[in-house]
């Protein structure tokens, strides 16, 4: 079971060292717009590196998506390997073993 980090910043100038996320067993990094999903190589190989029993740490959800859907849908595929998500800023998590509903209810809020 490994933790693995994911941060990202919006541009190359930006800074990646205040997303904070403990320790990490390996780290995804990058510099590039959270718009889409698709268009970040990290995060694709991230979801295809993480195994069953992992937990993925992001410094906060807009680190992740900026559009809910794609949130959304990247939590799911997570969940759906047996991956856990966490996000240190909102203090939310997301296990595949245990449905959080006020988690859950916030996520949609957001």
């Amino acid at each position: 079971m490994a933790i693995i980090g994911y941060k990202r910043v919006s541009t190359i100038d930006q800074n990646l060292a205040r997303q904070d996320l403990g320790d990490c067993d390996r780290v995804f990094e990058e510099k590039v717009s959270g718009k889409s999903a698709s268009d970040r190589p990290q995060l694709q190989e991230l979801l295809s590196y993480a195994r069953e029993g992992d937990t993925v740490v992001v410094h906060s959800i807009d680190r992740m998506a900026r559009d809910l859907r794609d949130l959304q849908d990247i939590v799911q595929t997570l969940n759906d390997k047996g991956v856990a998500i966490t996000f240190n800023s909102e203090g939310l998590s997301f296990s595949p073993k245990e449905q959080n509903a006020l988690a859950k209810l916030q996520l949609q809020m957001m």
